[in-house]
């Protein structure tokens, strides 16, 4: 492939990028119903969502939680009473797994930037000077429209 040639497919992959992180939209909201700090049963371990990069951390807090549901409810079918509504640290496993949910998506959102950013600063390095400076002017007559 000539320069040019490999300008045009630069500027095409240039401009996918670009339609990517439009769609990519601004980062999502950390919006919280707890406190954003899950406890472990005993009391030796805890998880801060505002900082946890893996999702199986997630999981594996979820899991904690869903095990404490499912066996109280066992217990209650075994002693014959209704089953008392749970929370755990006072909030409920509803708005943990809200929480837990959201952080996840956040953790993707911030992944796919790193990646649309990666990509761009390689497809820069990589194309000519004469179409950087093309690109350039284009910038520039943009913003005096």
């Amino acid at each position: 492939m000539s320069k040019a040639d490999n300008d045009v497919v630069i500027k095409a992959l240039m401009t996918k990028v670009e339609a990517q992180k439009k769609d990519l939209g601004t980062r999502p909201k950390a919006v919280l119903n707890t406190n954003g700090i899950f406890k472990y049963p005993d009391g030796s371990k805890h998880l801060t969502l505002s900082v946890t990069r893996d999702p199986a951390d997630l999981v594996d807090a979820l899991s904690t939680l869903l095990d404490k549901v499912s066996s109280r409810e066992k217990a209650s079918k075994l002693l014959g009473v209704p089953v008392p509504s749970f929370q755990w640290n006072g909030y409920s496993v509803e708005d943990y797994v809200a929480d837990f949910k959201n952080r996840i998506k956040l953790l993707e959102w911030e992944a796919k930037k790193v990646t649309l950013d990666a990509t761009q600063a390689k497809l820069s390095a990589l194309v000519s000077e004469e179409a950087r400076t093309e690109m350039e002017l284009a910038e520039i007559a943009k913003l005096l429209q």
